[in-house]
């Protein structure tokens, strides 16, 4: 111990100077005894340095084929965009590096079944032995596409379905047609079910907001009747103006929200909260999960993936995107250990941020108006995310 006790007396120097606020500290000659030294108001903390990514989300593409009033596309700044080639080879070299890695999801802020070569880029992960989920619009589930994802065995595959009804459905999600989605979703079920294959599993994303809410039951029996595997239901982040009136995240939760039906939609579904909890979870910190943008740009979070406005309670919020490091530049685990990093990760995880939603000072404070800092000096801020109180979900 006294050994090790010289060692923090010779970098101490080095931690006065640091940039972030931390330096790393070799006490053996094996990588994963690295750890990184903070000094801290009480004194000194260790965070061990460790390349342990469970989960990572991956955005092929920004474009897509629908116009849904819920999309980010509402107020972002972003190009329309596919991934370049070169951009994945880089993530799936990565990949090879972390032990730990369980799961790839693709998804993010587009249809991944636009991008060109999205079976390419399926396979090439699979081969890897992990577990590859996909969240699509339905759109492209034609029968050739539906096949392909049954020989490549994509693990799960996850539908946005935001209303049981043909009419909300299309207005919901412009540009798109109820009666050709749902056939080939239901397609997917029948080929599947013909070829006694059990993958992919079929998953349903619903978004609550005001004007679809009450048909959630119908929208949970549906989604049973089709053996999807799990329904989430989510809450409505307001991306536009126009949407800021149509959140239902205010109501008293505790009560039977839809009367008999009401023990359907708690055993049946992921339910978000729908009203403000004092308790706050980072599923994409505790989950040790990582999101990479179309530009191979590494995020903590969807939240911090692109710059976009949005509307917290009705109040409009200018959001910056959080960058730790670009994959064409360096490995995710050369990134997933940066000193910036952990201790991002170290904040989130013990919540050292206020939370501005439910101050009493909310009104009138500027430091609300974007997540570029809060009153703790945290930057960028937490400090309101609807994820974190677990209003928002996502897959």
């Amino acid at each position: 111990m006294k050994k090790f006790a010289n060692k923090l007396d010779a970098v101490e120097e080095k931690i006065r100077i640091g940039k972030n606020g931390g330096t790393k500290l070799p006490i053996s000659s094996s990588e994963e005894q690295e750890v990184l030294f903070f000094r801290t108001e009480g004194g000194y903390r260790l965070i061990p340095l460790v390349p342990d990514v469970k989960r990572v989300y991956i955005e092929v593409t920004t474009k897509c084929n629908f116009a849904c009033i819920t999309c980010i596309r509402s107020s972002w700044q972003d190009k329309l965009e596919h991934m370049e080639w070169g951009t994945f080879e880089h993530i799936l070299d990565s990949l090879k590096d972390l032990p730990e890695l369980e799961s790839v999801h693709f998804g993010g802020f587009g249809e991944p079944l636009m991008h060109p070569r999205i079976f390419d880029m399926l396979k090439a992960v699979k081969g890897l032995g992990l577990k590859v989920e996909m969240i699509t619009n339905g759109s492209y589930l034609r029968e050739d596409v539906i096949q392909k994802l049954i020989d490549l065995e994509l693990d799960v595959l996850f539908t946005s379905l935001d209303s049981p009804d043909e009419g909300e459905y299309n207005e919901i999600r412009q540009g798109a047609d109820f009666k050709s989605v749902f056939h080939n979703v239901a397609r997917l079920q029948t080929m599947k079910r013909e070829q006694k294959k059990k993958k992919p599993e079929l998953g349903i994303e619903f978004v609550a907001m005001k004007k679809n809410f009450a048909r959630l039951p119908k929208l949970i029996r549906m989604a049973w009747d089709l053996n999807a595997k799990k329904v989430i239901v989510t809450n409505l982040l307001p991306y536009h103006e126009s949407m800021k009136d149509e959140i239902v995240y205010d109501m008293d939760d505790t009560e039977r929200m839809f009367g008999d039906e009401s023990l359907l939609t708690s055993v049946r579904a992921y339910m978000s909260n729908m009203k403000l909890r004092t308790e706050r979870y980072c599923k994409f910190v505790s989950g040790k999960s990582l999101c990479i943008n179309y530009q191979g740009n590494v995020s903590p979070c969807y939240a911090l993936m692109h710059t976009y406005k949005c509307y917290i309670y009705g109040r409009e919020k200018q959001m910056y995107p959080f960058f730790l490091g670009n994959i064409n530049e360096q490995k995710l685990r050369e990134i997933w250990m940066g000193s910036t990093y952990v201790k991002f990760r170290q904040d989130v995880d013990e919540y050292h941020f206020p939370s501005c939603t439910d101050c009493r000072n909310v009104d009138g404070c500027s430091y609300t108006d974007s997540n570029e800092m809060d009153c703790w000096a945290n930057s960028p801020s937490c400090s309101e995310c609807l994820w974190s109180r677990q209003i928002i979900a996502c897959p």
